[in-house]
Order: structure tokens, then C-alpha cells, then sequence
């Protein structure tokens, strides 16, 4: 082989090291998410779809997270104002002080404003409910 051909398979291996690990970290998370609800969440028949939701709440916070950061910094990023690691240190402090001053309100919203639940009398309907709010 050749020495350049070596070198550009390092890289190309590196690359994938770090996907991999971007990876990890997320499955990492939604476990996470179905583990706290498996131990905070009660126990009984709905259980399951607790962990369901967990997990695809998860998700979507993940992705709304990533909509978030990329709209704001990526003009600073872009035009070289910040590093790329200047710039997700920023994002996470702001999303994390966003979610700890905000995140009260943002829960009494979804829990009781957007579908209060004295208009639906079987549960089963409501949680059907509130999973497609989800979506």
C-alpha cells in the first residue's frame, strides 16, 4: 500500500470513530430516558408506554436541541467568530439554563392547556392523546 493510501485510511477511520461515538452517546441518552421512567414512572400495566414515551421524547428533544444550536450559532461558527467547541459549550449552557428557568411553565402547558384532561374521561383515550401531541 501506499503511504497516501494509508493516510486516508487513518482519517477515514478516525471519522468513523467519532460517528460511532456521537452515536453511543445518544443511545446512551435514550436509555437514560427509559431508565428513569422505568424507576420514577408507576408501576403498572401502562409501564411500557411510559418507557415508549420517554424514549421518544428523548428523541425529540434531541432533535429540537440540535434545530436550536444550528440556527444560532451557525452564522457565528461559519464566519469563524467562534470555534466549533466554543459554540456547542455556549449552546449547552443556554439550552440547560433554558430547560431549568423555563421548563416549569413549558410542563404545566403540555400537561394541562393543551388537552385538559377533565374533557376526556377514559385514561386510555388520553394517553393516546397526549402521544400524538407528541408528534
Amino acid at each position: 500500500m501506499e503511504i497516501k493510501n494509508i493516510k486516508e485510511f487513518e482519517k477515514a477511520s478516525k471519522k468513523l470513530q467519532k460517528d460511532t461515538l456521537k452515536i453511543a452517546l445518544a443511545l446512551l441518552f435514550l436509555i437514560g430516558a427509559a431508565l428513569l421512567a422505568l424507576i420514577f414512572g408507576q408501576a403498572n400495566s401502562k409501564g411500557l408506554l411510559l418507557i415508549f414515551a420517554a424514549v421518544i421524547g428523548g428523541y425529540m428533544a434531541m432533535n429540537i436541541g440540535a434545530n436550536d444550536v444550528s440556527n444560532n450559532v451557525g452564522p457565528a461558527v461559519g464566519s469563524k467568530a467562534i470555534s466549533m467547541g466554543g459554540a456547542i459549550l455556549i449552546a449547552a449552557i443556554c439550552e440547560m439554563l433554558g430547560a431549568i428557568i423555563a421548563g416549569g411553565e413549558v410542563v404545566s402547558t403540555i400537561k394541562g392547556r393543551i388537552v385538559s384532561p377533565e374533557f376526556i374521561n377514559d385514561a386510555h383515550i388520553f394517553i393516546n392523546v397526549m402521544l400524538a401531541s407528541l408528534l
